[in-house]
């Protein structure tokens, strides 16, 4: 029986794993350890540990795979064929190696665009129209490897990118269920990358949540998508903070960009091109996120403000 191995760490993992154990028995799975979460920083495992307990799997969590102790856990298990899912280490070569059937990615892009580790958040920033998953054998380039096969999935022009990666999730199970066949067998043929096309997507940082009012509107409609839940987006400062959870329609406006106007009719920011974007929810600070006009209530039920100067 070929011995199966499951990586994998965050929620939208948990689809594919859930359709790799209805078609084949799972050896092991692996993924982060538990981390502190919350104000209370108490542990909380993983949604992939979740998962795989219900399961009945044997879970394990290793710090990380230069540990003596890691290497002698996984040779120990002789596994023939890994699959990845956002698991969130770079596998060591002896790993790679050791994998006769060899260790697979379903890397959440149409490689070789947007290598790397937010790849769905790049997307949607560059406005791409489409995206997809990339079912590639792991190499140690970063993910660089040669891809068996891909799905392609529009980007439509309200996607967050937490709903993209959800249905993402789906089509990497359904992906991943109709070639499990040729990776078992040894058959799969996957092709070569093209690397001059090659693009990276690298990991958020908080500095990438501030806007630039200059900016044009549908470069921050498309920010405020891409940026949730983490880092998020805001403009204004202390008190006048805002986050800028959700956004809607775009319209001509001749405010000076960086003038947030609201009333009954809705909220709106204006931005560099001569364009205001809708603000549909927003949070203040020590605040839930809230209705934008509910948020703006401490400022009064109708007004401008511009908070280029905040």
């Amino acid at each position: 029986m070929t011995r199966v191995a499951f990586l994998g760490t965050p929620s939208v993992a948990v689809p594919v794993l859930e359709r790799l154990a209805s078609l084949q028995p799972i050896h092991a799975v692996f993924c982060n350890p538990d981390r502190p979460q919350g104000r209370g920083r108490h542990l909380e495992a993983p949604p992939i540990k979740h998962s795989a307990q219900t399961l009945g799997l044997q879970v394990h969590q290793p710090e990380s795979w230069k540990l003596p102790e890691t290497r002698e856990a996984w040779t120990a298990l002789d596994i023939d064929l890994a699959i990845v899912v956002a698991y969130g280490h770079i596998l060591p070569r002896w790993m790679l190696d050791g994998c006769p059937l060899g260790v697979w990615n379903l890397h959440f892009s149409l490689l070789p665009r947007w290598r790397g580790a937010s790849p769905v958040n790049h997307a949607i920033l560059a406005g791409d129209s489409e995206t997809g998953v990339s079912l590639m054998r792991i190499t140690p380039g970063l993910d660089a490897g040669p891809v068996l096969a891909a799905t392609h999935c529009p980007i439509q022009e309200t996607d967050t990118t937490e709903g993209l990666l959800n249905r993402l999730a789906l089509d990497a199970a359904e992906l991943l269920a109709e070639w499990l066949p040729a990776l078992i067998a040894g058959s799969a043929q996957p092709k070569p990358q093209e690397d001059a096309l090659a693009t990276f997507a690298p990991k958020l940082d908080r500095g990438m949540a501030r806007i630039d009012f200059s900016q044009p509107a549908l470069e921050v409609h498309r920010q405020v998508r891409a940026l949730q839940p983490w880092p998020g987006v805001e403009c204004g400062a202390g008190e006048s903070l805002l986050k800028i959870a959700t956004v809607g329609a775009l319209r001509p406006d001749p405010e000076p960009p960086g003038t947030l106007a609201w009333d009954r009719g809705g909220a709106w920011l204006t931005l560099g091109d001569g364009h205001a974007l809708e603000v549909l929810r927003l949070q203040r600070p020590g605040k839930p996120v809230q209705l934008a006009l509910q948020a703006l209530q401490p400022w009064g039920i109708q007004g401008r403000r511009l908070l280029a100067t905040e």
